[in-house]
C-alpha cells in the first residue's frame, strides 16, 4: 500500500476553524493571550498533550515523518508552557486573588 493510499483509509477530523468559537482566528488568539498565565500555561500543556497523542496515532499508522514533526511540535508547546508558567510565578504574588477569582 502506498503512503498516499494510507491518508486516503481515514477521514481527517480536521477542520479550518474552531467551529464553537464565533469570532477570527486573530481575535481567538488575542483572547488566549489575555488568560492568566496559569491558565494559558493549562492550555498550552493540553495542545502539548493534543500534539503528542497525534503524533503517536500518526506513528501507529507508518507516517513517521508526521508524527515526528507533530512530536517537536508537542515537545515545543510543553516548553513554552514551562516558560509561561514561570512567568505566572513571576507575577503571581502581585495578582489579586479575589478579582482573579470573579473572572470567568
Amino acid at each position: 500500500m502506498t503512503s498516499s493510499a494510507l491518508w486516503s483509509i481515514t477521514a481527517m477530523k480536521h477542520t479550518n476553524t474552531v467551529t464553537r468559537y464565533p469570532g477570527t482566528a486573530s481575535e481567538l488568539a488575542n483572547e488566549i493571550g489575555d488568560l492568566y498565565y496559569d491558565a494559558l500555561a493549562n492550555h498550552l500543556y493540553l495542545l502539548a498533550q493534543k500534539m503528542a497523542s497525534d503524533s503517536a496515532t500518526d506513528a501507529s499508522r507508518g507516517r513517521g515523518k508526521l508524527a515526528a514533526e507533530l512530536l517537536a511540535c508537542s515537545q515545543h508547546l510543553a516548553q513554552a508552557a514551562q516558560h509561561i508558567d514561570t512567568a505566572w510565578r513571576i507575577c503571581e504574588p502581585f495578582v489579586d486573588p479575589v478579582r482573579k477569582a470573579a473572572k470567568p
